[in-house]
């Protein structure tokens, strides 16, 4: 339970920085920074619930559906990024 809230204040912080960083540089960095954060949510969520998938042999339905349909929306977080990014 401790280590839940050291990473959820580490998690605050970090968003507190990243906010507070495109508040003040309201420019193209601001929207290259929120871009390379969206790569690294998309990459953490598809690599972690393969991970998950994988390890653990469960019924598909309702526990590997979830872990699956975070797979899904982490590879469509990352495309949508990377599409954007390229266009500059």
């Amino acid at each position: 339970m401790k280590n839940i809230w050291w990473i959820t204040i580490l998690a605050g912080i970090i968003f507190l920085t990243f906010i507070a960083t495109c508040w003040v540089f309201d420019t193209s960095f601001a929207e290259t920074t929120i871009d390379w954060f969206a790569f690294l949510a998309g990459i953490y969520l598809v690599v972690e619930g393969i991970y998950k998938i994988l390890k653990y042999k469960a019924p598909f339905f309702p526990s590997q559906f979830l872990r699956f349909l975070r797979v899904v929306i982490g590879a469509c977080v990352f495309t949508i990024h990377l599409l954007q990014f390229m266009r500059f």
